[in-house]
Formats: structure tokens, C-alpha cells, sequence
């Protein structure tokens, strides 16, 4: 056919209605893709979408199927580009596609940026040879490339953190900051981040509890070491993301780690009282660069939003349950104060207190006195959780005293969001309030062991 003639070989995507049920040649810029896995048979697939020059939208859906999952394509960076031979074209209702045969189709996988060399980054392990038309057809989409603004996909279904909800499948637009493998649970995790908060959730279980199966600091297992938290943004949530386990070999074959991303069909659910994401076998992934105006959006709406590291659910008018010795401190995130600040420092931060052990007002009853009290509170803000002691002469300061019990017991209820009529034994549900209060951060061992203490700060009930 002409099209075939003209383009050395390669069909353009708009002409594909020509050439349903024959195989062809594509060339086509990727824009998404699904993450290599074990299809329901013997075989490994993977979905792509691509586009070129002469259609935009809809993209096509190409379906690849190999025998092993490494001869599947790896698209490594936003606007690369993958040159497919024969495939077969189909039509489904009115939507075409293109399916790749382990047996009789090969592709090769190029860097899109102008100017590259024409030598393919990846292959398949067929004899693959390049043409000087298919050459100069590469160069032709690559120049094309450099001044197109390339769709960020459907709004139908896209949410920012700050609007999710349990049990609803949803887009994120994201950067993913770490990948990491979970041995206990036998998952890959990624971390990821869009500059908004989480909303904040209710907090279940049984305050007696907290003594024997405390609540969790974090989702993983086992906490990320000091370094790779320190590449975290200390504002806005990292969300940690579970993969299906159909991807067994995630890590090995995901290769967005530090790229902005869409993620589609996506959902959450909550854990411990936390926001824990979920990929799906479905999932698939967009790649944008830095540069692309969606990820300046998003950059944007934190940057200029007017919170700093304050918690977007919370105001700077807020009449919160405390105060505080210095009113006019800005406050800071909790990821700031555990990976940024260091020494014995004293920051101003927004939280909730999720939990307090021991919990029981008659346990400060002691007849040495107050010098001898020590509560440990777990404080929760969209970007950690963490612990912090309250401790002697800053708990009478922070309780105004040495209240009698029943009053402790009320301005603790109070502290965690319980109903009066609760005690703390029976399963029930808290909402904890947003408190204003200071951290003193002491450092030992090098920095190797941290402490935070509550200071500074009075409970205001009245």
C-alpha cells in the first residue's frame, strides 16, 4: 500500500482501519504502559499505548506477548519511542489494536530525544535490522516530538491524595520517590508523593492495646533508613503503594524510580489508620518529564497554596486545643524535624495525637510525684508518625497541674478525640483533633538515637 511505501514500511497509526486483520509496521511514541507480568496462561504481557504524528487520540493499544518476561519492552524515559514489526492490527466494536507475537513480531525500543543516536536501547531477541527509511522515519517523530504537548490522559478519574477514599479506583499523578521490596509481606512498595495531604482519618483499637501491639509508625515493615527518607519533600504525603502480586519481579522491571508518573487504576484502603495504596494487575503508567506542564501544576498548588508545612486541613486562624510559649514560630512538618533538623533543637509542629501509653489518669497518681511522670504520645501529621515523651515539670505544664483523675481522664479523651462515655478498654473509634505544640529534639550516639519531648506546650480547655 501506498501508506507503507511512503513511510518505508511503517503504517501510519491513522491509517490502521485500512489493515485490520494484516500484520504491519508501526512506529509510535510510548505514552504508557503496563508493568511486565505472568499472563492468566504460559505467556508474559505487558499493554502499551503509543501515538505518532498523524493521531493523537484515541491512542493505540498495542498487547505484547513473549515467552520470557526480560524479552518484554522496558521503556525507560517520557517520549521514547518503539519501532514494531509485523503486528497484527484488530478492531473490537469500533477500537483498533495491535497484537505482538511471541513467534512471528520483534520490536526495538529508542531514546526519543532529538538528536540521539539511532542505535535501539532494547530489543527483541529476534535478528532485528533497521532500514535507512525506518531511520529517517525515527528522526522525522523525534523533531515532531520537541514542540508537541502530549496528552496527561483523562481527567475522568483522576484524584490528588488530598481527595481520596477507601475502596474507589482512581489515577494518581505522582512522583515516585523509592521502590522497595517488603520481605514480610512479600511485596514491592513504592513511595509516592503529589504535594498534597491525605485526609486525615479515624484512629480504631483499644487504647489498652497500645501497650503490647502499639499502633505502627509507618506502613513498611521496617523503617527506610535515614538516607533515602532525607530525598523525601518534607512537605505533603508520601504515599506508600503495594504492588499485586502478580508482579513478582517489580522492582527488576519498573523504571520510573524518580520520575513524575501517572499511575492508573489505582485504589486505597486504610491500615492501622493509615492511607496504604494498591496497584492493581491492571495498573499502568504514564511518564512525564519535569517539564511537562502537568508536573508544574502540581508543584505549583503546593508551592502557592498558602500552607508551608503546615497540614492543608488545618488553618492559620485555627483556635487549637493548645498553646504555645513563642506564638509567632512557623511551624514545621514532622518528616522535616526526623530527617532535616539535627542537634538539640526545638521546632513548632501541627499534629494529632493518635495515641498516649500509659493512658489510665490513675497511673499519674504517683505519691513521689509529678517529677516522676513519663507519657509517650504517638503524634501523627500527613507527612510521619512519631514518638514523643512528655515528661516531669512540661506534663504538669501541659495538663495544668497535677489534675485529679477524672479530670486528667476527661483532658485526655479530649487530647485523642474519644466520646466521654469511653474508657479506653472497649474497641472504639478516635478523632483525634490538630494540636499546636513544640518538640525538643535531643541527639545521641552520633545522631544514631533521637528523642523527641513534648515542650512548652499547655492543653487548653476551656
Amino acid at each position: 500500500m501506498s501508506s507503507q511505501r511512503n513511510q518505508g514500511g511503517i503504517v501510519r497509526i491513522k491509517e490502521l482501519a485500512m489493515h485490520v486483520k494484516h500484520k504491519v509496521n508501526l512506529l509510535g511514541v510510548v505514552l504508557e504502559f503496563s508493568i511486565p507480568r505472568k499472563s492468566q496462561g504460559t505467556d508474559y504481557v505487558c499493554v502499551l499505548k503509543i501515538v505518532d504524528d498523524s493521531q493523537q487520540s484515541p491512542e493505540l493499544l498495542v498487547n505484547i506477548f513473549t515467552s520470557s518476561i526480560d524479552q518484554l519492552p522496558r521503556v525507560l524515559s517520557p517520549r521514547d519511542l518503539i519501532l514494531l514489526k509485523n503486528v497484527m492490527i484488530k478492531k473490537h466494536q469500533a477500537e483498533l489494536s495491535a497484537v505482538f507475537y511471541k513467534d512471528s513480531s520483534s520490536f526495538a525500543l529508542f531514546d526519543g530525544n532529538s538528536g540521539s543516536n539511532l542505535l535501539p536501547y532494547q530489543s527483541s531477541p529476534q535478528r532485528f535490522e533497521i532500514t535507512e527509511a525506518e531511520e529517517r522515519r525515527i528522526n522525522v517523530l523525534r523533531q515532531w516530538c520537541v514542540g508537541f504537548e502530549f496528552s496527561s490522559g483523562s481527567n475522568d478519574y483522576l484524584l490528588s491524595l488530598k481527595d481520596i477514599s477507601e475502596h474507589r479506583y482512581f489515577d494518581l499523578v505522582c512522583k515516585v520517590f523509592h521502590v522497595s521490596y517488603d520481605d514480610s509481606k512479600g511485596l514491592w512498595m513504592l513511595f509516592v508523593w503529589d504535594g498534597t495531604d491525605v485526609p486525615p482519618l479515624s484512629i480504631p483499637g483499644k487504647l489498652e492495646d497500645e501497650e503490647h501491639n502499639p499502633l505502627p509508625l509507618h506502613i513498611e515493615s521496617s523503617p527506610l533508613d535515614l538516607e533515602t527518607l532525607r530525598n523525601f519533600f518534607p512537605v505533603g504525603t508520601v504515599l506508600r503503594v503495594s504492588t499485586d502480586r502478580s508482579y513478582e519481579n517489580f522492582g527488576r522491571y519498573f523504571t520510573a524510580t524518580g520520575k513524575w508518573v501517572r499511575i492508573r487504576n489505582m485504589s486505597c484502603q486504610v491500615s492501622s489508620g493509615m492511607w496504604h495504596g494498591l496497584l492493581q494487575s491492571s495498573s499502568k503508567i504514564r511518564l512525564f518529564s519535569d517539564n511537562d506542564n502537568v508536573v508544574w501544576d502540581y508543584m505549583r498548588e503546593r508551592i502557592s497554596g498558602g500552607h508551608g508545612h503546615m497540614p492543608i486541613w488545618t488553618d492559620p486562624s485555627s483556635q487549637f486545643l493548645t498553646e504555645v510559649d513563642w506564638v509567632n514560630v512557623a511551624s514545621v512538618t514532622l518528616m522535616k524535624i526526623a530527617t532535616q533538623l539535627q542537634g538539640n533543637v526545638r521546632c513548632c509542629c501541627i499534629v494529632r495525637v493518635v495515641s498516649i501509653h500509659p493512658f489510665q489518669a490513675e497511673h499519674y497518681s504517683s505519691p513521689n510525684g509529678s517529677s516522676e511522670y513519663t507519657m509517650k504520645l504517638t503524634l501523627e501529621d500527613p507527612t510521619a508518625r512519631i514518638h514523643a515523651l512528655l515528661c516531669g515539670k512540661e506534663w504538669v505544664k501541659f495538663f495544668g497541674g497535677s489534675p485529679p483523675p477524672d479530670v486528667l481522664t476527661k483532658k485526655i479523651k479530649m487530647l485523642l478525640g474519644m466520646p466521654e462515655h469511653e474508657d479506653g478498654n472497649d474497641d472504639t473509634v478516635r478523632n483525634p483533633p490538630w494540636i499546636k505544640c513544640f518538640l525538643h529534639l535531643k541527639e545521641s550516639d552520633g545522631g544514631r538515637n533521637r528523642v523527641y519531648y513534648i515542650r512548652w506546650t499547655k492543653l487548653v480547655t476551656d
